[in-house]
């Protein structure tokens, strides 16, 4: 047990520790250094607008960082959830933190559309396919309206990160997201913001599918972003997503 405690607290905590990038700002914690929390700031902000969310479930908070921005924020009633006792006992100590328990992504202890939003970042590309797979369907059950998962696993595969990094199983591109959660029965529609895989999925009391949803998502994250100073171009790939959203 203490080589578990030690093995947790250095993943959080250690900077020549896998998967590296520990950003170094205790106000925001590890995985939301300064130049990538504006990002996710304006993403969750643009998403909890355009679900009209009051509850959330962040799957995989870690040391509970964004779980407090929108509660303190955003105005939200959020869950956190993570696998690490350590991380859970970081994440209990923000505010709001009580709200914050231990368990298993791919066998979540909620009842089915439990929360408006869910809320999954930077957690999924630790499982191997099969268990990504029932995570999906997890995050899926125990929403109302929408999960958004990302990853930016993806776009270090070729650098330092995946070299010296033996935690991360998957490398999964947006796409490559989508069709996994499709082929789990699930609407799904992957996203084109530049530098991470992203994709959004409809939860069980969402109406109209989620090509309405993704497209009003982007745009307005992307505006909040540039709003952040957080968004230095336009993504390459935003106008065949506006296409192919519009053609959905």
């Amino acid at each position: 047990m203490p080589a578990r405690r030690d093995f947790e607290e250095r993943y959080f905590e250690d900077p020549h520790f896998a998967p590296g990038l520990k950003g170094g700002d205790e106000v925001r914690g590890y995985g939301y250094f300064p130049a990538y929390f504006p990002i996710v700031q304006a993403q969750l902000a643009a998403l909890a607008e355009l679900a009209e969310a009051e509850t959330m479930l962040d799957a995989g908070c870690g040391k509970g960082a964004l779980a407090e921005y929108a509660r303190l924020s955003l105005r939200l009633t959020v869950t956190g959830l993570d696998y690490s006792a350590y991380a859970v006992r970081q994440a209990r100590r923000r505010a709001g933190g009580e709200r914050t328990v231990r368990g298993d992504i791919a066998a979540l202890p909620f009842r089915a559309a439990g929360f408006d939003l869910v809320w999954c970042n930077g957690a999924l590309q630790y499982l191997d396919a099969d268990g990504a797979r029932a995570a999906l369907v997890e995050l899926a059950r125990v929403a109302r309206r929408a999960v958004f998962v990302s990853s930016i696993a993806a776009f270090h595969e070729r650098g330092d990160w995946a070299r010296h990094d033996p935690l991360t199983r998957l490398y999964l591109r947006p796409g490559q997201w989508e069709g996994m959660a499709r082929a789990c029965g699930l609407d799904a529609i992957a996203l084109p913001f530049e530098g991470e895989s992203a994709a959004l999925i409809g939860g069980g009391e969402l109406h109209g599918g989620i090509a309405a949803l993704a497209l009003a998502f982007a745009e307005r994250a992307l505006d909040y972003q540039r709003r952040l100073g957080a968004l230095d171009r336009v993504p390459p790939g935003l106008d065949a997503f506006r296409r192919r959203a519009r053609n959905r």
